[in-house]
């Protein structure tokens, strides 16, 4: 029996800003299906325990997209979107093709404290994103123990996180919660973000293993599960918060208070 090594890592020791471990799976992850349904979402905000976006400095997130095969940059674009409204200056570039050449390329450094790859990221004949960050970076790991965003990976240019998001709207924005922001808001200086805490209407059930992203609506004073590891595109646009379960629970029982992160204002 292949049994995976789970790694559990906790990224603020690196310099990553996160406030809790991640658990990185060593090996390589199953393929995922791309969503290329065009929609918009609803910006976010920092907020401070004021309520108010309040960005002590504005960090430089360089955004390299790996062009889709299909031509859509709905990802990158909502990425982007998302880190601005979250205090960050946003500098996009696009690679030139999806080989490693054209994706080493594109990483440029220089004027960025963050850098963030969107797609390529997978195990397919076309996805070179991981082999070129090699090339640059020193690559921490690939392939996490998150639901949906199983094929993201971190590394790093010497000093500066490098996080590669997958392609799909879905996975690029569970790791993009999970994984970015909070480094971007270490780098901004804003305060922890507070969670909003509501009993649950119906119970979570999750996989034992696994993080899994669970997405939730305000209903009456309390929180309505929509989905848990498996996001589509109309759930997301509907969903008011989001929430992780650890990978060591079950999920939680209906009546259970839990803490989740707004989605918007």
């Amino acid at each position: 029996m292949n049994r995976s090594r789970v790694i559990h890592l906790d990224i603020r020791n690196r310099k990553f800003g996160l406030a809790a471990p991640v658990e990185l799976l060593q090996k390589k992850p199953t393929g995922v299906g791309i969503l290329t349904a065009a929609f918009r979402i609803k910006k976010g905000s920092v907020e401070n325990d004021g309520g108010a976006p309040f960005p002590l400095r504005r960090p430089r997130l360089r955004v390299v997209n790996i062009p889709a095969v299909s031509g859509d940059a709905t990802t990158a674009q909502l990425i982007s979107d998302n880190a601005r409204a979250a205090g960050a200056n946003v500098i996009f570039s696009e690679a030139s093709a999806r080989d490693v050449a054209s994706i080493a390329k594109a990483f440029d450094t220089g004027a960025s404290d963050l850098l963030i790859t969107i797609g390529g990221s997978g195990v397919g004949r076309t996805d070179a994103a991981i082999a070129a960050v090699a090339q640059r970076v020193e690559v921490i790991a690939h392939g996490i123990a998150l639901q949906p965003g199983r094929t993201s990976a971190v590394g790093r240019i010497e000093s500066i996180p490098v996080i590669a998001l997958p392609g799909a709207p879905d996975q690029a924005l569970a790791a993009w919660w999970t994984l970015a922001l909070p480094v971007l808001d270490r780098l901004s200086g804003v305060l922890q973000r507070q969670p909003f805490t509501l009993p649950l209407q119906r119970k979570i059930a999750s996989s034992v293993g696994i993080a899994e992203i669970v997405l939730l609506e305000r209903n009456e004073g309390a929180w309505m599960p929509l989905a848990v590891g498996d996001l589509s595109l109309e759930t997301i646009a509907r969903a008011d918060a989001w929430l992780v379960v650890s990978g060591g629970l079950e999920g939680f029982a209906a009546g259970t208070p839990v803490s989740a992160y707004m989605l918007r204002e």
